[in-house]
């Protein structure tokens, strides 16, 4: 084991060196994001991708004020009882009415936990710091002002770098659960936003003057001590083995490690295991028969195909051919073809929850897939997802996410 673990270290090692040098990008498409900034700076972008950019700014401007998000700010004590440790609680458990004191918790799927999304646990820190990253290197990237990359790489620091309020590399206690003393395994998907969303705000932020050696050789050595974890822990171990969207995440993560620390044997192997994985995943119609076991059935069939098609995007850049993959008669364009009538307004025979369909969930995987996949029933069907939910009054978070992308990210993503 420590002989593998040291082998591990030397090839990312000279990974990351060649990261400094090459800079890529995890999801992000770099042309595309230089030909929106100079659409914006030259005031040529359509009005609405120009009105988007200037509450981006905005927006980049009040993080500017905010608190670095840190996992030391937690109420709750980690069984390590260190405050480095992340620690959350996972959404669908609540007290065991049945027993004294309520312990252990039980699970309700599909039934979110108020209590379990508290700052007394570290999800919605770690959200921020993701979202802060993103928001902050974008805005940099585009509008060139120091002062987003100046905030950036504090957040960054914060959470990956300084000894005092950094979170430790592993994910031993996320998704917990009261009165179970176990790791979870499904805690890894509370990770998948760092190596796919702030990873690429990392890169775009690492051009500043202001980023130093010291900071690129401290995210080295905390995403090196985090794949380590993930593939030789106990719990990573179970995490990879996971034949539901939750090993699919996995495997994304694992995608975007490699192809950001230049590893292309861990990019194959990430991207042949969700190709089996999605074969394993879908019945001869294209439906996800894990998925479809939820309360959430049709939000969880996305979900599934999100972490997907983030894969072959990173495929895509190896140049591993993904898209059109299939097997047996079952490939990524037979898994969405299943989800299209719903979403066109047929009736959807399986479980769902007062929230209905959460077509939001399904618009950015059709957007990936729209000229990649010779299909034009997906590029109809998103313009007709995002058309009905553009003209709705009261729109969800998601719905908002996938307009402010649609608007103006999107422009320069995939």
């Amino acid at each position: 084991m420590k002989q593998l673990i040291i082998a591990l270290i030397c090839v990312f090692s000279i990974g990351f060196f060649e990261v400094v040098a090459q800079k890529p990008l995890v999801q992000y498409d770099l042309e595309g994001l230089k030909g929106l900034r100079n659409q914006l700076a030259q005031k040529k972008a359509i009005p609405e991708v120009q009105k988007e950019y200037v509450r981006f700014l905005k927006k980049a401007d009040k993080i500017l004020l905010l608190d670095n998000p840190t996992v030391i700010d937690k109420e709750i004590e980690t069984p390590s009882k260190s405050k480095n440790d992340y620690l959350s609680i996972s959404r669908y458990w609540w007290p065991d009415k049945s027993k004294r004191g309520g312990l252990p918790w039980v699970r309700r799927d599909g039934d979110t936990n108020p209590d379990t999304q508290t700052d007394a646990v570290d999800r919605k820190r770690l959200s921020k710091m993701i979202n802060y990253v993103e928001t902050l290197s974008l805005a940099y990237f585009f509008s060139g002002k120091e002062k987003y990359a100046t905030k950036g790489i504090e957040v960054i620091k914060t959470w990956f770098i300084n000894k005092k309020t950094k979170m430790n590399p592993h994910l031993q206690y996320a998704q917990s659960v009261p009165g179970n003393p176990k790791s979870r395994r499904s805690g890894i998907l509370d990770g998948r936003g760092i190596p796919l969303r702030a990873l690429d705000g990392i890169t775009l932020i690492s051009s500043s003057k202001q980023w130093t050696e010291n900071d690129q050789l401290g995210i080295n050595k905390w995403l090196i001590e985090y794949t380590i974890w993930l593939v030789y822990s106990q719990t990573g171990i179970a995490g990879s083995e996971q034949v539901n969207n939750h090993g699919s995440w996995y495997s994304a993560q694992m995608a975007a490690l490699g192809y950001y620390t230049g590893d292309m044997t861990i990019v194959k192997n990430a991207v042949d295991k969700t190709k089996m994985r999605l074969i394993n995943q879908l019945d001869v119609i294209g439906a996800q028969e894990h998925e479809l076991k939820r309360t959430r059935s049709y939000f969880y069939s996305c979900f599934n195909l999100d972490a997907i098609t983030r894969v072959a995007i990173i495929a895509e850049k190896a140049g591993i051919p993904f898209w059109n993959y299939s097997s047996e008669g079952k490939g990524l364009s037979k898994a969405l073809s299943f989800l299209l009538p719903a979403a066109n307004g047929a009736e959807w025979e399986y479980k769902t929850t007062s929230k209905g369909l959460e077509l939001a969930y399904l618009a950015p995987v059709l957007r990936r897939v729209s000229g990649r996949i010779s299909n034009p029933e997906f590029e109809e069907t998103y313009q007709y997802v995002f058309n009905k939910f553009l003209k709705k009054q009261n729109k969800t978070s998601q719905e908002k996410k996938i307009y402010k992308d649609f608007y103006f990210i999107n422009q320069g993503l995939y």
